[in-house]
């Protein structure tokens, strides 16, 4: 596990993690403006891989010095580097007070010469955990990171097998509890946006293909259903290629989604050739005209119901498409007397029936409706699936 600490998200913070990111590598960023949770955070994450603080180089240098009781001493390397790099960009000296702050370091600590700024990049190793202090420096993170970084902490990567599957509806930390239960033999990281997650699962290179394969199937033990595919791919993209491959269309009515599942299929290269109908039916009147939705029926059961998705689905399939898809609900900020916000009702309807599906999204009213979408997507999925 390698432990990112600054105090605000940065450039150099941004790009330390596109690439970590890249890699598949595990980690942590911690960002805070407090000393004392600064130095908590140090003191808990002694035993990881590595420490990576980004920000002025003086003043990690001296936070992590004082947070372990370490010595500082002056490094005549940094100070030539230093009076080198300005002389060659032109940039005046600095005062001999920022100077010796630019240059010292933890004790058994040393520098890397600059190439983009006037602070060196310190290093070293306490306790068996490497630590380095990265200027607020996109360019020069950029240098470090392959000159250094990648070769200290990475390259074991070089030959690792990787697999890639996405989960639809279960929170982080459920996917994470059920990771855990995978083994030592494989390390493991989890990306969940508006209930879709990305599980990717990196093996050692050489790791023996039985091990790899029992792990593959453990995991699909632990989370079923849940997995809809084995690629990085969205819902929308799975949807897409499942319609192509069995010849079928879908049709959506959309309320509460408001256009959102049709623009995802429709960013999908393919699309024209399983999307048949969009329409969004916002209103009670377009759903009746629309739909063929009968008034009264509104009235008996409120918009926001089982019944008036199901229809809405039904009069969607009557149009000529294969399956048909309805959402109707509460995206906030307020509901109905009794009804909480984020409560959606989601129909999916073929020739052999109709399902509905009672959900209750939570965040803000653009999170909701991300949410039904990709739940609605995933119901296709599904409905495909049988």
């Amino acid at each position: 596990m390698i432990k990112i600490l600054a105090k605000e998200y940065c450039q150099a913070v941004a790009f330390l993690c596109k690439k970590l990111d890249s890699e598949v590598a595990q980690y942590d960023l911690f960002l805070s403006k407090s000393r004392q949770s600064a130095i908590d955070f140090l003191k808990n994450s002694i035993g990881c891989q590595a420490i990576i603080m980004i920000g002025d180089v003086g003043d990690n240098s001296t936070l992590f010095a004082d947070t372990f009781n370490l010595a500082m001493f002056y490094d005549k390397f940094a100070e030539r580097n230093v009076t080198d790099f300005c002389k060659l960009t032109h940039m005046e000296l600095p005062a001999q007070h920022a100077m010796d702050k630019l240059c010292m370091a933890p004790e058994s600590f040393n520098h890397y010469a600059p190439t983009y700024c006037n602070q060196c990049t310190c290093y070293g190793e306490y306790k068996k955990t490497h630590v380095y202090m990265l200027a607020d420096d996109e360019r020069e993170c950029s240098v470090v990171y392959d000159t250094y970084l990648y070769n200290d902490l990475l390259k074991n990567n070089l030959g690792a097998t990787r697999y890639v599957y996405k989960v639809f509806g279960l929170s982080k930390k459920s996917v994470n509890e059920r990771l855990v239960k995978l083994g030592k033999y494989v390390s493991h990281k989890c990306e969940t946006i508006n209930l879709d997650t990305k599980i990717v699962l990196t093996f050692p290179p050489k790791c023996a293909k039985s091990i790899v394969n029992e792990t593959l199937n453990r995991l699909k033990e632990l989370f079923g259903d849940s997995i809809y595919a084995s690629d990085d791919q969205s819902p929308a993209k799975t949807v897409v290629d499942l319609l192509s491959q069995i010849g079928k269309t879908v049709s959506v009515a959309e309320s509460i989604t408001g256009g959102m599942i049709a623009s995802s299929i429709v960013d999908v290269a393919g699309a024209s050739n399983v999307l048949y109908e969009g329409v969004v039916t916002y209103s009670i009147p377009s759903k009746c005209e629309r739909l063929g939705l009968n008034p009264h029926f509104v009235d008996q059961f409120g918009v926001v119901s089982q019944q008036v998705a199901q229809e809405m689905a039904f009069g969607l399939l009557k149009n000529g498409t294969d399956i048909a898809v309805a959402t109707t609900g509460y995206a906030g900020p307020v509901a109905d007397e009794g009804m909480p916000v984020g409560l959606c009702y989601i129909a999916v309807a073929t020739a052999k029936g109709v399902s509905v599906y009672r959900n209750i999204f939570s965040g803000d009213r653009n999170a909701i409706r991300a949410q039904a979408t990709n739940m609605a997507l995933y119901l296709i999925v599904k409905t495909i699936a049988k």
